[in-house]
Formats: structure tokens, sequence, C-alpha cells
């Protein structure tokens, strides 16, 4: 019985951590608006997780570990264009509707040193739609000339409103932008740059 409190106790101060870190960022949030979302004490706030570190990197630990599920799922019996477009919308649905999900995302961008993974979440997400879009090419060669994980991280960009990852340095900021322009502004398949 204790037990099954001790669960309820720490997910409802996890839910309402990821209220307000999806809402004002690591930096913007402060654990006393933790503990009244709750209407708990600090006490029992502190008896789950000993920091505001702490409580963001499980949040970008769980709910992360749960939007890489989502980004690795395949319809088996999908066509592999449509599996990775299926993979975007259940991505931005479960972000849209998941406090968790969001606050782990926007975590992951803004604190990347409380990701305890060896790979961010955001790379880890980049890496499993590189290898979707790998798939459709491979299939349907719809996104021949375009590289993975260039593609990759123009979605997570586009549908996530997130620079991924962000630049190492201007010389990293200028080959990103000519990988990108060369994406999406290259000729089209079958034709020349004046058709």
């Amino acid at each position: 019985m204790a037990q099954d409190r001790a669960v309820q106790t720490r997910a409802l101060v996890l839910a309402a951590a990821a209220e307000e870190f999806a809402a004002h960022g690591y930096d913007g949030t402060k654990l006393l608006n933790v503990v009244e979302r709750t209407s708990m004490t600090k006490g029992a706030l502190y008896g789950h997780f000993s920091s505001k570190e702490e409580l963001a990197a499980t949040l970008i630990e769980e709910a992360g570990d749960e939007l890489v599920a989502r980004a690795e799922r395949r319809a088996e019996d999908a066509a592999a264009l449509l599996a990775l477009r299926e993979t975007m919308l259940d991505l931005t649905r479960h972000l849209r509707r998941d406090p968790l999900a969001r606050s782990a995302l926007r975590l992951a961008v803004e604190a990347p040193q409380l990701d305890r993974r060896a790979l961010g979440l955001v790379e880890r997400i980049s890496r499993s739609l590189a290898r979707a879009v790998a798939r459709a090419h491979a299939e349907s060669r719809v996104m021949g000339r375009h590289p993975p994980d260039t593609v990759a991280r123009l979605l997570i960009s586009l549908f996530f409103e997130i620079p991924h990852p962000a630049p190492r340095d201007d010389a990293d900021a200028a080959q990103r932008f000519d990988d990108l322009w060369t994406a999406v502004s290259g000729p089209r398949d079958g034709g020349s740059d004046t058709d």
C-alpha cells in the first residue's frame, strides 16, 4: 500500500515538473512552483528527487525513452515512406498531447548536460529517423539525392521546432547550412535547374 502511494506521488511530482519545464524551460522552472502544483510539501518532493537537476534528468530519461521508442516503431506492412510519415505524425501528436514528452524534448535541447544517455535524446530520435529515411529511399527512391541524416535533421527542425543539433562552431553551422541548402534546393530528380 505504501509502495503504491510512493509510486503515485512520484508520478504526480513528475507530471507537475513536466508542466513547469514545458512552460518555463529549465532555467525558468522553480521547485517551489512544482511543489505548489502538487499541493505537497517540499519534503515529499525531496523524498523522490534530490534536486531540480535530478528531476529534469529523470524526465529526459523516462519520457525521452518513450519518444525514442515511438521514433523506432515501424508499421510492418506499410511502405517505408508511409511508415516514416506515420512516425512523424505520431511523434508530433504525442508531443502535442503529453507534457512529459514536451518537457523531455525541451530539457534535452536546453540542458543537454542532464541527459544520462551516451547519445542525447534529440540525436537518438534523429538517428532513428535517418534510418527510416534511408529505408524510404531504398524502397521508393523518392529521397535519393538527400542524405538521410540531413533529411532527419530537417524533419526534426520543422516538426519539433528545434535546431538539431546545435552547431558546435561557425564552421559546423556553415556546413550544416550548405548541406540543408543542397538538400532542398538542388535540381528535381530527372530535371535540371532550369525546369
